[in-house]
């Protein structure tokens, strides 16, 4: 298998991160490995990789607080691993950006799967339209630039929260299950327990300013899922 595709793995197991990165490089990745956390900032906006794999505990500071000092620059997939079982550390890492949360430990091939998965998302056009842009009520999404206007203020919105506010643009004034959402979005079928879709929506609506309801953007239908009004 070749690729092209260039990914940053920050991991201080040593031995952990050879095996992942072997085992990247042998499915055709170019790999380059971190392992603490005070380099990880440096590599990511030196690198500029395709897609990053981060641990959440590093020396140093740790994944979210990476996430949270690259974002503003850095726009590609972040895969966040840990061997933490914690809803409110999936909630922080979501919010600052990371479009995968995945626990420990995870077996390499499907790994692999959110690798290649999170790429096809990345490279893909997220808009399938004859027009280059969307509009919603005063939402405009560019994708050739990949711009996010509310009004006249420039949102800054992750690969994911982008994916994701496209999809429910694109299907404005009808429910769009979690279901569609989930496989839309991340590439793979949604196994029924992954709430990263509803902390995501959470995510969007705090930076739409719509946080609390009745939701002028993106509302929940019971039992249908999420729908983006048009008015």
């Amino acid at each position: 298998m070749t690729s092209n595709h260039s990914i940053v793995l920050i991991e201080d197991d040593m031995e952990l991160n050879r095996m992942m990165s072997e085992f990247l490089r042998d499915e055709g990745y170019l790999v380059k490995s971190v392992f603490n956390g005070d380099e990880a900032v440096n590599a990511i906006t030196t690198e500029v990789p395709d897609l990053v794999i981060l641990d959440l505990m590093l020396p140093g500071i740790d994944g979210i607080e990476i996430c949270r000092r690259i974002r503003k620059e850095f726009f590609n997939p972040i895969i966040m691993l840990t061997a933490k079982d914690d809803d409110m550390v999936e909630v922080a890492s979501l919010q600052q950006g990371v479009d995968n949360y995945l626990k420990k430990p995870i077996r390499p091939h499907v790994l692999l799967a959110h690798v290649q998965a999170a790429l096809r998302r990345s490279s893909a056009s997220p808009v399938h339209m004859d027009s280059s842009s969307l509009v919603v009520q005063d939402i405009r999404v560019d994708r050739d630039s990949l711009r996010v206007m509310q009004g006249e203020e420039q949102m800054d919105l992750t690969t994911g929260e982008f994916e994701l506010l496209v999809v429910l643009m694109e299907n404005a004034g009808t429910p769009v299950s979690r279901d569609k959402l989930f496989k839309m979005t991340r590439g793979i079928e949604y196994d029924g327990l992954d709430r990263s879709i509803d902390l995501r929506i959470s995510t969007l609506r705090r930076k739409l300013k719509d946080e609390s309801p009745p939701y002028r953007y993106i509302k929940t239908i019971r039992g249908k899922g999420y729908l983006m009004s048009r008015k």
